[in-house]
């Protein structure tokens, strides 16, 4: 087995299925699937039990997933402790709403591809980003990739979402959905969502008039008013629970390209960065 076996094994118990899991481990469902059938060969045994839902450990993959973790843990501690002398910091700004294995994922690999570096992380809004990279705060930044982006500037795309309907799963439409669907039912609003403008217009365009029951800056806390039934939320995709369901709304195109960026000529085109 290897480091991405395990890493894969933890990411699919967490998220509780395989397309979530591939989502925070940062690779797509077939390249996820193929490991964990690899690793289920080698140990000779079922680790997960495959329902419609999502999947559930089996009694022998919670004893792989405690020793997973154990690794996992070991491997933290050693990096850790690898000699600070001559380390060069790395000035990382990120996205609020980046998905959420993701900027841990992207430290990880670079600190790992770049012994000699540590990352310093801080967290800021898109406009915000995107000043502070022009001003040099920042050496590199992981945000949404517009079209400004190809100007001066050089990126490593490093993964995509969109924007659909969160439900309870209990309670979620089935299929796609329209616009009207929100009409007079209750709304979970993200007031950081980057698309939060684009989207009343598209409300506004069909005549909707939701009843906003909550706002909130917190995804976590946005994920959790959905779970428990108190409205929908416009939110990425890559936010996946076991307990919430995405709608996607017929005619509404609301995508995310995320990327690594930093200006043309920088300090940080030297390094070896993740792979894609």
């Amino acid at each position: 087995m290897d480091f991405r076996q395990i890493r894969y094994l933890v990411a699919v118990a967490d998220a509780g299925s395989f397309t979530a899991g591939a989502r925070r481990a940062f690779v797509s469902q077939p390249t996820l699937s193929a490991a964990i059938a690899a690793l289920e060969k080698e140990l000779g045994t079922r680790l997960f039990e495959r329902q419609a839902r999502g999947v559930t450990l089996t009694a022998e993959g919670q004893r792989a997933l405690a020793h997973a973790r154990d690794v996992l843990h070991a491997i933290t501690e050693m990096r850790r402790d690898k000699p600070a002398a001559g380390a060069r910091r790395l000035r990382l700004g990120l996205l609020p709403t980046l998905p959420p294995a993701l900027p841990a994922e992207v430290v990880s690999r670079l600190t790992y591809l770049n012994p000699h570096i540590t990352c310093s992380c801080e967290d800021a809004p898109l406009a915000a980003l995107d000043r502070r990279l022009e001003a040099g705060k920042y050496d590199a930044i992981v945000s949404l990739l517009g079209p400004g982006d190809t100007r001066g500037r050089r990126f490593l795309e490093l993964a995509a979402d969109r924007l659909a309907l969160a439900y309870a799963a209990a309670s979620a439409p089935k299929g796609q959905v329209t616009p009207q669907i929100l009409h007079e039912q209750p709304l979970v609003v993200r007031t950081h969502c980057e698309w939060l403008q684009a989207a009343s217009r598209i409300l506004d365009r069909h005549r909707v008039r939701p009843k906003v029951v909550a706002r909130t800056e917190s995804d976590a806390r946005a994920l959790d008013y959905v779970a428990a039934g108190i409205g929908a939320c416009l939110m990425p995709t890559s936010f996946q629970r076991p307990d919430i369901v995405f709608a996607t709304a017929r005619g509404v195109q609301l995508e995310r390209r995320i990327a690594l960026i930093w200006k043309r000529g920088s300090e940080i085109e030297s390094l070896r960065l993740p792979p894609v």
